[in-house]
């Protein structure tokens, strides 16, 4: 039920935006490499871009990636639950390292979600590797363990709000920048790590959608199939 009605409030939300005809910007740009920097403060300018100047496209790739994981989940509910053995690693060195590594590749991944408007990396690459992370400590639990962790982390309603999230961002920045999706007012001083204006914000966001679906694919496919 929460389900549906946050995917009504979404779809509502977004045609009343095109019903509204608010304003979206040009979708032509005459911005040179210099002057994208300079206005968004990025140093990154593949930040610059996908977070501000076509973060409209970044948002509906968000959306279309979690209404894929909302159809995964929906069509796995629909088969029996996998009653087989667990299909545990049992070397003893996979079962020691395993959780280290994951606890590593965290703590790298929570870093370039944090750099990501400096340098390579940001939102997209950090859900990837924690959720490729998140696979390799699935060969050492057993399926008893993973489902409590599922069910009590509440990832799998958490996830739908990412896209909800990014769309009143979208309608506060025609407060603070007149326009949809505006960039914080505040961008600093490239290179340095409060630039860049909302860069670290959505990079978390959308490190944090990625990671989910994937955790939530991984967690269906064990609990219906046994097998990634």
């Amino acid at each position: 039920m929460i389900r549906k009605i946050l995917s009504i409030i979404l779809l509502t939300s977004i045609f009343f935006l095109f019903v509204l005809n608010v304003d979206f910007g040009s979708s032509t740009s005459s911005f040179t490499p210099e002057l994208i920097t300079r206005e968004n403060g990025s140093q990154n300018m593949v930040s610059s871009i996908v977070l501000d100047f076509r973060l409209f496209d970044t948002f509906f790739e968000v959306l279309v990636f979690t209404i894929a994981i909302i159809g995964v989940s929906f069509y796995m509910e629909k088969l029996p639950e996998y009653k087989g053995e667990d299909t545990i690693v049992s070397s003893p060195v996979i079962q020691i390292m395993t959780p280290i590594l994951f606890q590593i590749i965290v703590m790298i991944s929570l870093y370039i979600a944090l750099t990501g408007h400096l340098g390579p990396g940001g939102g997209f690459a950090a859900g990837v590797m924690m959720g490729t992370g998140l696979i390799g400590v699935s060969f050492v639990k057993p399926m008893d363990e993973i489902e409590d962790i599922f069910k009590k982390s509440k990832i799998e309603k958490f996830k739908i709000l990412s896209p909800l999230f990014i769309i009143i961002y979208g309608i506060m920045g025609v407060l603070w920048g007149d326009a949809f999706f505006a960039n914080f007012p505040f961008t600093g001083k490239t290179g340095e790590l409060l630039s860049g204006g909302s860069a670290i914000l959505l990079n978390f966001v959308i490190g944090f959608e990625v990671f989910a679906g994937t955790w939530t694919i991984l967690y269906k496919f064990i609990k219906h199939r046994g097998l990634l």
